[in-house]
C-alpha cells in the first residue's frame, strides 16, 4: 500500500493511461507507419510520462478524499478510470493567453502539460521522419524519375478508398516534385507493406 492505495492499483493506472496514450498518438498521427514511431525512445518516455502522471492522480485522490466521479465503491475501476482519463484531464485549459500572432499560452492543468509535451512530440516526430526516410531512400534511388514513380503509384491505388480519398491521393501524388516525395504521399495513403510490395 501507498497513501491508501494498493500497488497493484497502481499499476493498472499505470498501465490503462500508458496504453490510452500510446494508442491515440499512434492512431491520430501515425496510424499506417506506426513502426517508425515506436522505434523512437521518446514515444515510450511520453507514454510512461503519462502513466506516472496516473499513478500521481490516484495516489492523490484518497488524500483530497476523492474518487475518480464514477466507481466510488470501487477501487479497481477507479484505477482504471484516472488512467483512461488523466491525458484529457491534464488538457483541461481555462482559457488562453496570447503570446504572438497565430500563437497562445493555455492556462489551467495544460500549462503544466506545455512543460513536456511538445517537446516530446516533435522530438518523436522528428524520429519517425527519419525511419520513414531510412525506408523510403533505398525504394527512391531505384526509380528513374518523377514520372516513373508517380505512373507506379497511381497503378497500384490502396484498396478501400472513398472517392474523396482517391481524389486526394491523386492530387498528392501528383504534386509530389521527386520520386521521394511521391513514395512519401503513396506511404501516407498505403502503409508500410504495400508500400513495400509497391516499391521494392
Amino acid at each position: 500500500m501507498l497513501f491508501g492505495v494498493s500497488i497493484e492499483q497502481l499499476l493498472l493506472a499505470l498501465v490503462v493511461a500508458v496504453l490510452v496514450t500510446g494508442i491515440e498518438l499512434l492512431t491520430s498521427k501515425y496510424a499506417r507507419t506506426a513502426r517508425f514511431a515506436l522505434r523512437s525512445i521518446w514515444f515510450y518516455v511520453y507514454v510512461l510520462v503519462y502513466g506516472l502522471l496516473a499513478v500521481a492522480g490516484l495516489l492523490v485522490l484518497p488524500l483530497v478524499g476523492g474518487t475518480s466521479g464514477v466507481a466510488s465503491s470501487n477501487p479497481w475501476l477507479n484505477a482504471a478510470l484516472v488512467g483512461f482519463s488523466v491525458k484529457a484531464i491534464l488538457h483541461i485549459r481555462i482559457f488562453a493567453v496570447s503570446t504572438g500572432p497565430g500563437q497562445s499560452f493555455p492556462v489551467g492543468l495544460e500549462s503544466f502539460v506545455q512543460l513536456f509535451e511538445p517537446w516530446l512530440l516533435r522530438t518523436i516526430e522528428l524520429d519517425h521522419f527519419s525511419g520513414q526516410s531510412a525506408f523510403i531512400a533505398p525504394r527512391a534511388a531505384t526509380i528513374a524519375d518523377v514520372a516513373a514513380a508517380r505512373a507506379t503509384a497511381k497503378a497500384n491505388p490502396p484498396p478501400g478508398l472513398s472517392p474523396q480519398e482517391v481524389a486526394a491521393f491523386e492530387a498528392d501524388i501528383d504534386q509530389a516534385p521527386t520520386p521521394r516525395q511521391v513514395i512519401a504521399a503513396y506511404l501516407k495513403y498505403a502503409g508500410i507493406r504495400l508500400t513495400d510490395s509497391t516499391f521494392p
